[in-house]
């Protein structure tokens, strides 16, 4: 009888841990990178994490005490989004989330969606090419977007940049669904998200260092 009663209390347990609401939030502004996660009453900043006090506390005639001459670290290269990847995405990820968000979709609430896209490559006709791929995928998939999910706060913009290299964004969107929910997506797009996960990082541009690396063992071979 007691192991019923406490079978019972883990499941009703269990049951309220899935069904209350959680949400996530980020921002992204040119580099800088903010996430918040909230379940229930509870909001948690989990990036970038704050300094501690007593750092604060510290006096300035103190700290310059304190200083020691610091060993310059080098930069890791940041992670970069090819042409190919974006491409590579339009393609795979519109039907495997139409398949996952048909039953549960509607119980999923964004708010806000902002995305200002700075879309820019090497060659200008590859940006042309990307801003019309993206252009016509945001036409064709927002509405059906919408019919799928609930969305608030809509802000979605390209803005194609001929003369620069770099692509750029300003985004903030948050996120609130039920862990349940988030659970039976995984179950239905598990493994094709998995395929394309793995599809995107094999077009991944090889990091700078490895470039160079790359570079001059090509130019020894040919001095050779």
């Amino acid at each position: 009888m007691v192991g019923i009663i406490i079978l019972c209390g883990v499941v009703l347990l269990l049951a309220i841990v899935l069904l209350i609401p959680a949400g996530v939030r980020f921002s992204y502004d040119q580099g800088d990178l903010a996430l918040w996660v909230r379940y229930g009453p509870v909001r948690v900043q989990l990036y970038p994490q704050k300094k501690e006090a007593e750092e604060k506390e510290v006096p300035e005639p103190e700290k310059a005490k304190k200083k020691k001459p610091k060993l310059k670290k080098e930069k890791k290269p940041r992670v970069k989004i090819s042409k190919e990847q974006i491409l590579y995405s339009l393609e795979k990820l519109p039907p495997i989330l139409g398949r996952a968000l048909r039953r549960t979709g509607s119980r999923i609430h964004i708010s806000p969606l902002k995305v200002h896209l700075l879309i820019a490559c090497p060659d200008p006709a590859d940006t042309a090419l990307l801003y019309g791929k993206m252009e016509a995928a945001l036409i064709a998939g927002l509405p059906a977007l919408h019919r799928l999910l609930r969305i608030s706060e809509q802000d979605i913009r390209l803005f194609p940049d001929f003369a620069g290299e770099k692509m750029d964004a300003i985004a903030e969107v948050g996120v609130s669904v039920r862990p349940w929910d988030v659970l039976s997506i995984a179950v239905r797009a598990g493994g094709s998200l998995l395929i394309w996960l793995l599809g995107v990082t094999k077009l991944a541009s090889p990091p700078v260092q490895e470039k160079k690396q790359s570079l001059k063992q090509e130019a020894a071979s040919e001095a050779a």
